[in-house]
């Protein structure tokens, strides 16, 4: 008989709130066990089957990094400033003697950071993103192709470390990224830019976020990509890349062809 992994196990927050570095604002579950991409894919799909009114959003590679990095920066671009924001009717936890606290901290404060990520992200184009990362050495695995070629190694999942799956009450799969918000160095795409090339993705390709991790983002659509709609994937996806050449895109075109899901590195490397 062939083995059977056993299934995943999930934990809600409201059983056990997973400590991180950075805040989390949005309701969601800790998951063990997962012991690959397809797994990892099929339990999404079932959260997310089971909330219509969320867009579901996992953490991908290197959970610590990626919760330290969202956390600054989340700060280092402003998305929890409450200036301007009317702070009557928040959940009593974010008061303190009468007054806010002065920092986000429940989910009730969890539409300020939205906001404050919509109305930025609406100043940037994708056009505007183009060549603005190194395309990666494919002997480490860190360009585009080498990635979707084997998404496996490049998310590094290991079955008995935790990946969180959180439930943002959001309209649109890039407004996700306000449940964690990621792109914190000066050589990442920042929350806004990874918010328009979500945007251009899921507009264009019906690619929907599925996940952010410290240096890859995930995307997933309903049905296998075409081989005209992968090359002008990869040909998009190719001119975040400075450097990227035909070749490139020719077998990025391949390796997207026929796929349902892709990732996207937004860091250098």
């Amino acid at each position: 008989m062939p083995h059977t992994a056993p299934a995943p196990t999930l934990t809600p927050f409201t059983q056990a709130m997973p400590q991180t570095f950075n805040t989390l604002l949005c309701d969601g579950a800790t998951a063990r066990g997962i012991t690959s991409l397809e797994s990892l894919l099929a339990l999404h799909a079932t959260l997310q089957a089971e909330r219509p009114d969320c867009h579901v959003i996992a953490t991908l590679d290197d959970l610590e990094q990626a919760c330290y990095t969202s956390g600054h920066g989340a700060d280092y671009h402003g998305l929890d400033d409450t200036d301007g924001h009317d702070l009557t009717g928040l959940s009593p936890d974010a008061y303190e003697n009468g007054q806010h606290r002065g920092y986000l901290g429940t989910p009730s404060e969890f539409p300020i950071r939205l906001a404050k990520l919509q109305r930025m992200a609406a100043k940037v184009s994708f056009a505007s993103l183009q060549g603005l990362l190194p395309c990666g050495d494919s002997a480490e695995g860190h360009d585009p192709v080498s990635i979707n070629r084997d998404p496996a190694s490049a998310l590094g999942i290991k079955p008995h470390e935790p990946i969180l799956f959180l439930y943002p009450p959001v309209a649109c799969a890039p407004d996700a990224i306000a449940a964690f918000p990621n792109g914190y160095f000066s050589c990442d795409l920042n929350p806004m830019q990874n918010h328009a090339l979500a945007r251009h993705l899921a507009e264009s390709y019906g690619l929907l976020l599925f996940g952010i991790g410290a240096r890859l983002l995930g995307f997933r659509r309903a049905t296998p990509l075409p081989a005209p709609t992968a090359r002008r994937l990869a040909e998009d996806l190719a001119s975040l890349y400075a450097g990227a050449d035909s070749a490139m895109i020719d077998d990025l075109a391949t390796v997207l062809w026929g796929q349902t899901r892709m990732l996207v590195r937004y860091t250098e490397e």
